[in-house]
C-alpha cells in the first residue's frame, strides 16, 4: 500500500468526481495502473488521503468469514489503510479501480477496499481503463455515456492543466516517476575514487581529533552541496561535480554525519546538528528539533526550499556513487518523502535502501512508519483541524 497526503502548491478547486479523478495521478505522481485508488475528502473540504494498493497484492484477501487462497495476503493486510482512512475521518471517498481488463474480474479486490472506509462514508466508485472511464457499476446513460467518458480529458482538463502550470510532471509509471537514473560511467568512476580517498583517510578508532577532523570535512562537503544546488524548482537542480558526491556519499556512511545532515534541513535543527556532529547526548536539543517533524502538537510542514535541496543533492549522490554508499541518501530520501507526505516515494526509496543494506537500522525504522501508514505530525495536526471545522459552502474540495 502507497498513501499520500502532500499539499498541493497552490488551492485548486475540484468541483466534482470528475475533478477528483484527474487530480489523483498527481497527487501520486503517476498514472496507476491495475490497481485500486482510493481518495478521501475531509469534513473542511480538503483532500485529505489518497491511497493505493496494487490489484496484484489484493488477490486472494478474504472478504468476513472467508478464507484466502494459498500464500495470499489476509483481512489483516490492509489494516494499515484502514488506519490512514480513519485518521482522515472523511466525509466522502472516491474509489477508483484502474485496470485494463473487466472489472468484474475483480470486484472482490474492490469491496475489500470499501470495507476500510466506515458504512456510514458516502462512497462514489469508478473505472477508470486506458481509454474510457466511467462509474463502477453504472448503467445510467444520462449519467455515464454507453462507451464511457474519454480518459484523456481527464489528464487535458482544468485540472491537469493547474497542476502543470503548479510544475507537476505526470510519470506514465511509478517506476519512472521514482527511479533515480545512474549517472555516466565516467562520472561514477571520478565519484567512486573520490569516495574511496575520503575512507582510506578516516582515522582509525582512538584517534578522536583525526575523527573530529575527517567529519568536520565530511560536513563541508555536505554543506558546499547544498549551497551549490540552489533552489531547484526548476525542471532540473544544478548539477554537482563527481567528486564533491563521491566525498558526500562518503561522509553520509558516518552515522553522525548522516544525522547531521538529517537534521540540518529540519527547522530550527542546526543546534541539534551541530550536536549530533559532535556526538554529544544533548537529548533536549534534539528532541526539539525532531519534534518539528513528528510531534502533532508541535509539529510544522517541511519548508519547501531547504527540503528540495537537500532531496537533489541526496539523488545526485545516489546517482554517482557504488551501491554500498547508496543507502545512507536513500533512507533520507525516505524519511524527506515521508515528511512531506509522499508515501509512493518513501515506500519505493526505503526499499532501494533495503536493497542495498537489508540490515541498515534506519532504514528499518522509515519502512515500519511507511508500511503502518503513519502520518507526519503535521499532516495528523491538520486532520485534527479538519476534526473540529464544518462542511463548507459549495461542495468544493480543494
Amino acid at each position: 500500500m502507497t498513501t499520500t497526503c502532500e499539499p498541493t502548491p497552490e488551492t485548486i478547486r475540484l468541483r466534482d468526481a470528475h475533478d477528483l479523478l484527474a487530480a489523483v495521478p498527481y497527487r501520486l505522481g503517476f498514472r496507476p495502473a491495475e490497481s485500486v485508488v482510493l481518495a478521501c475528502v475531509t469534513a473542511s473540504g480538503r483532500l485529505g488521503l489518497v491511497a493505493r494498493v496494487g490489484l496484484a497484492d489484493l488477490a486472494g484477501i478474504a472478504g468476513p468469514g472467508g478464507a484466502a487462497g494459498p500464500g495470499a495476503a489476509g483481512p489483516e493486510a490492509l489494516e494499515p489503510l484502514a488506519r490512514a482512512v480513519a485518521d482522515v475521518d472523511p466525509a466522502f471517498c472516491l474509489l477508483v479501480l484502474y485496470t485494463a481488463g473487466e472489472a468484474t474480474a475483480v470486484s472482490d479486490r474492490v469491496e475489500a477496499v470499501r470495507r476500510v472506509v466506515d458504512p456510514a462514508v458516502r462512497v462514489e466508485s469508478w473505472h477508470v481503463a486506458p481509454e474510457s472511464y466511467r462509474g463502477l457499476d453504472c448503467d445510467d446513460p444520462a449519467c455515464c455515456p454507453p462507451g464511457g467518458f474519454p480518459t484523456s480529458a481527464l489528464e487535458h482538463g482544468d485540472v491537469g492543466a493547474a497542476h502543470v502550470l503548479a510544475g507537476r510532471a505526470l510519470a506514465g509509471s511509478a517506476e519512472e516517476a521514482f527511479r533515480i537514473p545512474p549517472a555516466p560511467t565516467a562520472a561514477r568512476g571520478l565519484s567512486a575514487r573520490a569516495a574511496r580517498r575520503r575512507e582510506a583517510c578516516r582515522p582509525t578508532t582512538g584517534d578522536d581529533d583525526g575523527a573530529r577532523g575527517w567529519r568536520d570535512e565530511a560536513w563541508a562537503a555536505w554543506r558546499a552541496a547544498l549551497r551549490q544546488v540552489d533552489d531547484p524548482a526548476g525542471p532540473a537542480p544544478t548539477p554537482l561535480g563527481p567528486a564533491l558526491l563521491g566525498r558526500v556519499g562518503a561522509g553520509l556512511a558516518d552515522r553522525r554525519v548522516r544525522d547531521a545532515a538529517l537534521l540540518s534541513l529540519v527547522p530550527h535543527g542546526d543546534d541539534a546538528a551541530g550536536a549530533a556532529l559532535e556526538g554529544l547526548e544533548d537529548e533536549a536539543r534534539t528532541a526539539r528539533a525532531i519534534s518539528a517533524v513528528v510531534d502533532a502538537d508541535r509539529a510544522v510542514a517541511p519548508d519547501p526550499a531547504p527540503v528540495r535541496r537537500g532531496c537533489a543533492v541526496l539523488e545526485q549522490v545516489v546517482a554517482h556513487v557504488p551501491r554500498r554508499l547508496q543507502v545512507a541518501p536513500l533512507t533520507l530520501l525516505a524519511f524527506l518523502a515521508w515528511w512531506q507526505g509522499d508515501g509512493p516515494r518513501a515506500a519505493r526509496r526505503v526499499e532501494d535502501a533495503l536493497d542495498a543494506d537489508a540490515d541498515y537500522r534506519l532504514a528499518r525504522l522509515v519502512q515500519g512508519v511507511v508500511v503502518a501508514g503513519l502520518p507526519p505530525g503535521w499532516v495528523r495536526a491538520e486532520q485534527a483541524a479538519d476534526g473540529s471545522r464544518g462542511r463548507p459552502a459549495g461542495g468544493h474540495v480543494r
